[in-house]
């Protein structure tokens, strides 16, 4: 086992079974050590001790895994900062001062859960810096935070861990991991575990009612409680599953300001590198506390706006797919009615939490200069913020504006269908406005999976406006469109999901069979079907004004570029600005057989401001044998009841914490076919 302890630690000996035999055999006074014995080294001290019901033999299955492997000092430390600046404030699950000062003591005292702390560990992964994980052997981050998940399972499977408070704070932690569909222990499995024990020590009843509970716990658990509830609904936002918890069925105050700690870290050495300045600075943590609140009070509207606009219930239940499967999954499918009053009233409630939002939490636009001075994670969570409300618009209106086929829209209906087409595409909007200024100050790597479940809203409406027949709607959209993908594709370097949802897009495009309207009546054009996102982008670009070269634009490999004929590039490559569809798609099979780069976007040091144009950038796909069928997996039926899925299909987006939008697949092209966000709804 490796340790990042810098004092000397107690050896450990573990006697293999046959050695054990032996020693008895041999008669051997306790304390003496047999010959065949395998020296160890023990977990650092501020670890807690493996269970005593451990055997020899589990102890060495765990270390071969790697589980009992603690990161050497340097990648710790980093990442224990990551998780301190861009995990703990939009989910305070940990008291982080205790944390770090039973690191700094090493003593023993109060040790730490090892599952938990390896949890810690693949959480901070997501945002670290590449150059620590390069030199601790990794290549990619996806490797290093598989390697660190199946470290945390693993020992989860082993029951390591009894005390349930820990649990529950490694099974949050864990929802953040998606690898692959068929993994059936998804984000919404780990949920549900960690909500059942929650209920079990009665996480989700009012602490302060507790006879026994000091006021240091009740804050701790409050904020856990809270913690579980906002994870909760994001994941059942993405993945368009039921909540596991019921608003009923709680009676925990709101969160204050007063729940969070109120400790500033000393200027001494510590395992908390200096260069974190949350654990340093009261007043950021102030402000991240009333981000988090806002958060909270934010995740409740979610919540009316799953209940009034989606339902339970489907038409699928229990049909057999291939080779005798049942699928149970059950999934939140649009209501085909849902009452206008109610769709007023959460759009009302949504409206009025921004209204009420404090200073601390409004958006403004980031600077280099906040960024600079050491507030990327200030300026990470409002963004984040804010695009969670974007997207909880656009999950209430959306259902509006592309209704089923079996409940067409009344003529009362028409001033609502207005207004719900204004949120779709304010939200879309606001959306890509927050995120591209996070691309551009070099911050989108540090957005959690929840910023997929914000952004495929956004490219969703973004595809439905490139029909409308208004050059500037149609200009903003294609560019919307862009931005929106050259940021997933950044994402793609950290999460699966990103490639799942991207290639769903792309299945979506060649699906569609996208014609872009003419500019104008008296200007004819050649009409080429559009079939694929790097052709929707090529156009996007050919009608906005923007026509440089982007540094930030993937290339295919160079196996695989376009020849040159006629005009090139600096690169070899035709000019964008005359390739054909034929080329446009021989460049889309190359972005389809190749991966992202292993390495991550090194930090920009052009400190441009204002909004910049996106180029267009490939699109890969990883899964060469990956081939959504559309036929298959969608069913316009005439009822307009829920689109049935093949179990292929199905399972392709399954899992992860935005696959709940591929359920608005079919509305998305339904739209596209029928002109558009304008025409979807009539």
């Amino acid at each position: 086992m490796s340790e990042s302890s810098g004092s000397p630690e107690p050896s450990i000996t573990i006697q293999t079974q046959a050695a054990k035999r032996t020693a008895d055999a041999a008669g051997l006074k306790p304390g003496m050590r047999p010959a065949k014995s395998v020296k160890r080294r023990a977990l650092p001290l501020y670890i807690k001790r493996l269970p005593a019901r451990f055997g020899p033999d589990d102890v060495l299955y765990l270390e071969k895994k790697g589980a009992l492997t603690i990161p050497a000092a340097p990648l710790r430390d980093e990442l224990l900062r990551c998780y301190a600046e861009f995990v703990h404030p939009y989910m305070p699950l940990l008291n982080m001062h205790e944390l770090v000062r039973t690191i700094d003591r090493s003593d023993g005292t109060d040790p730490i859960s090892l599952l938990l702390f390896q949890a810690i560990m693949f959480a901070g992964i997501a945002t670290v810096d590449m150059r620590y994980l390069k030199a601790a052997g990794y290549n990619s981050r996806r490797d290093a935070r598989r390697e660190y998940f199946q470290k945390t399972r693993l020992l989860y499977d082993f029951d390591i861990e009894v005390d349930r408070i820990s649990l529950i704070q490694s099974l949050l932690l864990m929802t953040y991991w998606y690898e692959t569909p068929d993994d059936q222990k998804d984000s919404h499995h780990w949920m549900g575990i960690a909500v059942s024990l929650s209920h079990t020590i009665g996480l989700h009843r009012n602490p302060a009612k507790s006879q026994s509970m000091d006021l240091a716990k009740q804050r701790l658990w409050k904020r856990m409680w809270w913690s579980t509830y906002m994870r909760d609904r994001l994941v059942a936002l993405g993945m368009r599953r039921p909540t596991r918890i019921k608003d009923a069925d709680f009676d925990v105050p709101m969160l204050s300001l007063e729940d969070f700690e109120e400790d500033v870290l000393s200027d001494e050495p510590s395992c908390m590198p200096a260069d974190c300045t949350y654990l340093r600075d009261a007043e950021k943590q102030r402000k991240l506390a009333v981000m988090c609140i806002a958060k909270v009070k934010l995740c409740m509207c979610i919540s009316n706006v799953l209940s009034v606009q989606y339902s339970v219930l489907h038409n699928n239940h229990g049909i057999a797919g291939e080779e005798g499967i049942t699928r149970t999954t059950m999934m939140l499918v649009k209501k085909l009615d849902p009452e206008l009053t109610e769709v007023q009233a959460c759009d009302k409630q949504l409206q009025e939490w921004k209204e009420a939002l404090e200073d601390e939490a409004k958006y403004v636009e980031p600077t280099w200069q906040d960024v600079d001075s050491g507030n990327e994670d200030v300026v990470l969570n409002r963004s984040l913020l804010h695009m969670i409300y974007y997207a909880a618009l656009s999950a209430l209106h959306r259902p509006q504006v592309l209704p089923s086929t079996a409940m067409p829209p009344r003529e009362t209906q028409a001033p609502q269908l207005e207004a719900s087409r204004k949120a779709v595409r304010l939200a879309a909007s606001g959306i890509t406005s927050i995120a591209s200024a996070l691309y551009n100050l070099d911050l989108v790597r540090y957005l959690p999976t929840t910023g997929i479940t914000t952004l495929l809203p956004a490219i969703i409406i973004h595809l439905l406006d490139i029909k409308a027949p208004e050059e500037a709607t149609r200009k903003a959209s294609l560019q919307g469109f862009c931005q929106c993908m050259q940021i997933m594709a950044r994402l793609r370097d950290i999460y699966a999901a990103a490639d799942y949802s991207t290639a769903f897009l792309e299945a979506a495009i060649r699906k569609a069979e996208i014609t872009l309207p003419q500019r104008s009546p008296e200007l004819k054009e050649p009409r080429s079907v559009i079939t694929s996102a790097q052709a929707l982008m090529e156009a996007g670009r050919r009608l906005t004004s923007g026509r440089q070269s982007s540094s930030n634009a993937l290339t295919p490999p160079p196996e695989t570029r376009v020849k040159p004929s006629g005009e090139t590039g600096n690169n070899g490559t035709e000019n964008p600005s005359q390739l054909t569809d034929d080329d446009l798609a021989r460049q889309l099979s190359s972005y389809l057989a190749s991966t992202p780069p292993d390495s991550d976007h090194q930090p920009t040091t052009n400190h441009e401001s204002g909004p910049q144009f996106f180029e267009s950038g490939g699109i890969s796909v990883p899964v060469a044998d990956f081939e959504p069928d559309f036929d298959s997996m969608i069913n316009l039926d005439e009822a307009g009841e829920t689109w049935l899925l093949e179990d292929g299909a199905y399972a392709a987006m399954q899992g992860g914490e935005s696959s709940g939008y591929l359920m608005d697949t079919d509305w998305m092209m339904k739209g596209i076919k029928e002109g558009g966000l304008e025409m979807s709804a009539v």
